[in-house]
């Protein structure tokens, strides 16, 4: 029977057994084949074994490590083992310092770090730290946590493993015995059956003892330290909601209106939280949030107003003002592009995807792209639309080229705004070409009468080779037709 539990590192006080060793057998090597010799002294009930496995049919019992021997008496209260975990909930003014106060201390105390989470943003930011100490270094480690802030709540816990460990122990010391004893059948097995089978019983043993080794090197790492887990947290006043703040701007350039924005954040000692930055078919656009102390707010939403013309301005406050050092005050903006430029034209033509790909090759050679392209044919119709994309400046120009292409039928142009920028696409062209009305008609017609001119052929064909067997009865008793003859004539 196994003992259970995750196998994990021993801690500083940890005494890790040995892996298991590959071995050879008579007939090559055996992976997992290993043995260990007879005790040749007691031990503590608590040590951790130490056996060191070596090839079953290369080594004697003589020359194998001892083994542990387990106590029979009951253990004292003090030498108990025991796994303590300790927590604490405290409320810091500055969450991420505090963070890193706590990993300093558990490497100063002769421990780790063994996870770090930060969660929120601004007022709402909290983290959670898990540090292992030296359990001599518990109370130590916690005292010093209590200097970081506020304590909320603390306490410890602990799980006595004695038990466990003197039950591993016996179960590793009847194991190996049991190793030893195949190791000997091995040596004297008279057949290759039988070798293989003690092999096979020497693995699963070899097995289960490196299992329990590893939980043994757990729960030793475990008592030898102790694991402190450390909640962080704002006061209560910082987790009000903070100052909020909206504001659209209409720009030339909304990327450089944003940097000037972020400049202006960074100089009052707030951050960026998101930026994002994109084109669409009414312009440049930036979404930008960003955060202040809550003093600050109002005087950044009129700083920025003054970068072009503000719209939708609101502010809110909701709940107990924060403290003025916390930079949690939120200011999200809509920048974009002051101009809207939109068309859309429509063509008649034989060739509709000779003529889109022109005015594409157009768009593409002035720093243009085609967002959408769509293709239709059948046997009455093809029609070819697009979306372009291109620089404002170039729109009109790149229309009037397409006009000259086909049959106009639709023509729109808008432009809302002034002065449109020329450094980047964005301005939006819808633009549609298809066969005319009938054109698909003329062809099946045109198709009709090559078809029916072809049997006005063929029946002439048949007229004269008629004509000719009549006139040469030799040729119509064979029922063939001179083909050449009808030809010359």
């Amino acid at each position: 029977m196994r003992e259970g539990g995750p196998a994990g590192e021993a801690g500083p006080a940890g005494a890790p057994g040995p892996a298991g060793a590959e071995g050879s057998g008579r007939f090559g090597r055996e992976p997992g084949i290993a043995a260990t010799a007879a005790p040749a002294a007691p031990r503590a009930a608590a040590a951790a074994p130490t056996p060191a496995p070596v090839a079953a049919s290369q080594q004697s019992a003589a020359q194998r490590p001892e083994q542990p021997q387990v106590s029979d008496s009951p253990q004292p209260q003090a030498a108990r083992k025991l796994i303590v975990e300790a927590w604490t909930s405290l409320e810091v003014t500055n969450i991420d310092a505090a963070v890193r106060q706590v990993e300093t201390l558990a490497v100063q105390s002769g421990g780790w770090v063994e996870s770090s989470e930060v969660y929120g943003e601004a007022g709402y930011r909290s983290a959670t730290v898990r540090i292992r100490v030296p359990a001599e270094r518990l109370d130590g480690g916690l005292e010093s946590l209590r200097a970081l802030g506020r304590v909320v709540d603390e306490g410890v816990s602990s799980t006595d493993v004695t038990e466990r460990l003197i039950d591993n122990e016996a179960r590793l010391k009847a194991w190996y015995a049991q190793e030893e004893r195949l190791v000997t059948l091995l040596e004297n097995a008279p057949t290759v059956e039988d070798i293989i089978q003690i092999e096979q019983r020497i693995a699963e043993v070899r097995s289960d003892i490196e299992h329990v080794e590893a939980t043994q090197r757990d729960l030793t790492g475990r008592v030898a330290t102790s694991l402190i887990t450390v909640n962080l947290r704002l006061p209560a006043q910082f987790a009000a909601d903070p100052p909020v703040g909206f504001l659209n701007l209409s720009v030339d350039d909304p990327s450089s209106t944003a940097d000037s924005v972020i400049a202006r954040v960074e100089t009052l000692g707030g951050y960026v939280g998101e930026k994002r930055e994109f084109d669409e078919g009414s312009g440049r656009i930036v979404d930008l949030v960003v955060f202040v102390k809550p003093a600050d707010l109002a005087g950044l939403m009129d700083f920025a107003a003054t970068l072009g013309a503000p719209s939708g301005r609101q502010l809110n406050s909701v709940g107990p003002t924060p403290l003025d050092e916390v930079a949690n005050a939120r200011l999200t903006l809509g920048i974009r592009s002051d101009v809207e430029l939109g068309a859309s034209m429509s063509l008649f033509a034989p060739h509709p995807t000779d003529i889109a790909e022109r005015v594409r090759a157009e768009a593409e050679s002035r720093g243009g792209f085609v967002e959408h392209w769509s293709e239709y044919q059948d046997d009455d119709e093809h029609r070819v639309r697009m979306e372009l994309i291109v620089k404002a400046s170039d729109l009109r120009s790149i229309m009037d080229s397409a006009a000259e292409l086909g049959d106009l039928q639709h023509w729109d142009y808008n432009a809302i705004g002034q002065n449109p920028s020329a450094a980047a696409p964005n301005a939006r062209l819808n633009f549609s070409v298809e066969t005319p009305d009938g054109y698909a008609e003329l062809w099946v017609i045109i198709a009709v009468a090559a078809g029916v001119g072809a049997l006005m052929v063929i029946a002439i064909v048949v007229v004269l080779a008629r004509r000719r067997r009549r006139s040469n009865p030799a040729t119509a008793s064979d029922g063939a037709v001179d083909v050449e003859a009808v030809s010359s004539e």
